[in-house]
């Protein structure tokens, strides 16, 4: 019986970097949410209206324990990861749904959710 030939050789891989200002925001800390508002405000990608949504995530508060946690039954977990696009996903889904009368309101958080989704601001 002949000998098997060996495989033929698979090409090297090489990573590329991601494009230039991609950053994904899949899956940040709260922490991490706010220090990202924070780069895209500077960089004008967010009004500060948009800023002021963003970049705070009540998470971060000090007593978000004693009170927004209280009532919801959940800890503040500022350093653990989760999917942000899906957050503001919900959010602007809740702001359609609870202030339709609200446009400018709408406007501000599907302008974050896409940049959330795709690194670049939606036209104002």
């Amino acid at each position: 019986m002949p000998a098997a030939e060996p495989p033929p050789a698979l090409p090297e891989v090489i990573l590329l970097p991601p494009p230039e200002g991609y950053h994904r925001a899949r899956f940040l800390t709260p922490r991490e949410l706010a220090e990202w508002a924070h780069e895209r405000y500077l960089e004008g990608a967010l009004t500060w209206e948009e800023y002021r949504e963003v970049g705070f995530p009540s998470e971060l508060h000090p007593d978000y324990d004693r009170t927004i946690g209280a009532l919801t039954g959940e800890r503040a977990a500022p350093d653990e990861k989760r999917d942000m696009v899906a957050d503001w996903v919900r959010r602007v889904e809740f702001d359609r749904r609870h202030t339709p009368e609200d446009a400018a309101r709408i406007g501000r958080a599907e302008r974050i959710l896409t940049l959330l989704q795709t690194g670049r601001a939606a036209a104002a």
